[in-house]
């Protein structure tokens, strides 16, 4: 998978999760929407993160990670 794929896949993401929260069909988020979905997004991963135990700032770290490692190509 690319970074350009992931990119797309997380797109998509956004959009289900905006279809989950406003209950209407699923639509590419806008750009200028973006920012807004990812923030609701991941504050919303944080609450499911605590619900079910799950150590939320280790999540953030070890995304960091990957991010890092997937854009050197590693």
């Amino acid at each position: 998978m690319t970074n350009a794929e992931r990119a797309d896949a997380a797109l998509t993401a956004l959009g289900h999760h905006v279809k989950a929260k406003d209950y209407s069909e699923p639509e590419p988020v806008e750009t200028a929407e973006i920012e807004e979905a990812m923030v609701d997004l991941i504050a919303d991963l944080k609450h499911l993160a605590k619900r079910e135990g799950i150590n939320f700032d280790a999540v953030l770290r070890m995304a960091g990670r990957h991010y890092f490692e997937e854009r050197a190509g590693l």
